[in-house]
């Protein structure tokens, strides 16, 4: 039976919304490189800071985490 740390879990990546223009979405959610957009998310396991260089050179922190769980309700994320 595998344990937890041999199981490679999926990860999630968080940045805040400096383009929100509709005043509720203030969160980007990177989940396998695809955004999503977030009122409000509820992290439950435990987390760390990253950083992507983009294409053009800037850099972008997030706060990340692996998860086995991603459970929306509107537009919260909850993440187990």
């Amino acid at each position: 039976m595998p344990t937890s740390a041999s199981l490679k879990l999926p990860l999630l990546h968080l940045r805040f919304n400096t383009e929100c223009t509709d005043g509720l979405h203030y969160w980007r959610v990177l989940i396998d490189e695809v955004e999503h957009l977030a009122a409000e998310v509820r992290i439950e396991v435990p987390v760390f800071t990253s950083r992507d260089t983009l294409p053009d050179g800037r850099t972008k922190w997030h706060i990340s985490c692996a998860y086995n769980a991603l459970h929306w309700k509107d537009s919260t994320l909850i993440v187990r």
